[in-house]
């Protein structure tokens, strides 16, 4: 079966490193799939046993054993005995060559290497397993892989699509499909990823990114309908729980933007089932819905994510704001103080203890919170602004400062009014 360079593995063999490093650099330019190196026959032939290799090369001079030791074990070993072998000579030694020969060599590497000839050599002996239709697609794809890591998405395209006029592969349309959708190509990118729902019904990947195009175009109905068709094609598949997770999820996002909150409510639950020790689902879980207002819901995602991993900073304070803003106010205190037993240096908690202080009217509960807060950090401007506004003013009126970043134990804001007024303003 023929295959392409970067399907092939070789092995080479030289005692010297410096050998073995300045052949390896030649042959870059192949980008073969693996180089295994060995710096004896013995070595060579155990690994021969052990790894599919389509191409040897090695030095002739070695001891014990040389180069034309191993050769002729090669030749005389049933699986192995059609297997390409190169051996490296002194370019001068017209014996060694006619020696090798007899012996079944497949070609010789004259030393000194030369680069280009090393090159010319290689593709000579490996042209008969070569399949040139392949090697294209695969330094097409290579190519487009290469753009995608520097985010060069026009070159990305560009590769992508031909290594599909090279041969048509689903993984790659897939790729493709994506790399619009990162360009903002968003008409292509639907079409793509329909194209490859049509060659693979069940691609559920394909059902995602076609319904995240949907959602970024404002067309969340259809959305929400590609979504029911992956969810449809999973329970047919019994997919893992991650993927019926991450469905569920999606759809529950989908459906608090067209304010299905009964629906959306049901398929996070859903969700949670499918992904149970997945703290990080629970937590987005929980913002989903804090975001939207919904924070008593919020409240048993954060929880659950809490006795799975008892040290999130960032969950305890995302829970305290879902207290707050039901102004339970004493349970949000409780969990912003137990946070600071894992991150006592962490400002951002100070800051936002001192908010729900102010909101129980406990100003000065409120100061020493902050003044605590400018003590680890006395750049902080947003608590500074906030300290300054109580003490210069004893009305009930929030406090100024902008939403507090999120720093060291990953501490999400609790917002905060822009400016200092003369009346309490409700966020």
């Amino acid at each position: 079966m023929k295959i392409s360079y970067q399907s092939m593995s070789v092995l080479l063999v030289d005692p010297v490193s410096t050998g073995i490093d300045t052949l390896s650099d030649y042959l870059k330019e192949f980008a073969f799939y693996r180089v295994y190196t060995a710096k004896s026959v013995d070595e060579a032939l155990k690994l021969l046993k052990d790894r599919p290799v389509n191409l040897v090369i090695s030095s002739w001079k070695m001891q014990p054993l040389s180069g034309y030791q191993l050769l002729e074990s090669v030749r005389k070993d049933d699986q192995l005995k059609l297997l390409p072998v190169l051996l490296m000579i002194d370019r001068k030694d017209k014996l060694l060559e006619d020696k090798g020969a007899m012996g079944g060599a497949s070609g010789f590497l004259n030393i000194p290497l030369k680069p280009d000839a090393v090159i010319k050599t290689v593709e000579q002996v490996l042209a008969p397993f070569v399949d040139e239709q392949e090697e294209e697609y695969m330094l097409h794809y290579a190519a487009a892989r290469k753009a995608v890591r520097h985010r060069d998405w026009d070159e990305a395209i560009k590769e992508f699509q031909a290594a599909l006029e090279a041969k048509e592969d689903v993984k790659v349309r897939m790729a493709l499909a994506r790399a619009l959708k990162q360009k903002g190509d968003m008409a292509d990118a639907e079409q793509a990823f329909k194209e490859v729902l049509r060659s693979d019904g069940d691609a559920l990947a394909a059902y995602s990114g076609l319904a995240s195009v949907l959602q970024e175009t404002g067309r969340l109905h259809d959305a929400l309908r590609v979504l029911q068709g992956a969810e449809a094609v999973a329970a047919r598949l019994q997919g893992s729980g991650k993927v019926n997770a991450h469905i569920h999820f999606y759809m529950g996002e989908i459906e608090l933007q067209l304010k299905m909150i009964k629906e959306a409510l049901a398929h996070f639950k859903q969700a949670s089932v499918e992904d149970a020790d997945n703290t990080e689902l629970q937590i987005k879980i929980g913002d989903a819905l804090l975001n939207n207002d919904l924070h008593e819901e919020s409240e048993q995602y954060y929880e659950k994510a809490l006795d799975m991993n008892p040290e999130l900073a960032h969950v305890y304070n995302r829970l305290g704001i879902a207290y707050r803003k039901q102004q339970k106010f004493s349970m949000a205190i409780g969990l912003y103080e137990k946070a600071l037993q894992f991150h006592p240096d962490d400002e951002h908690l100070y800051y936002n203890l001192a908010r729900s202080h102010w909101e129980r009217q406990e100003p000065s509960q409120a100061c020493k919170w902050l003044e605590k807060s400018l003590k680890i950090n006395p750049k902080f401007k947003d608590a500074e602004r906030f300290l300054s506004g109580i003490q210069s003013q004893k009305s009930q009126a929030p406090p100024p400062g902008k939403e507090s970043g999120a720093e060291g134990s990953g501490v999400a804001p609790d917002p905060v009014p822009q400016q200092l007024v003369s009346k309490p303003k409700k966020e």
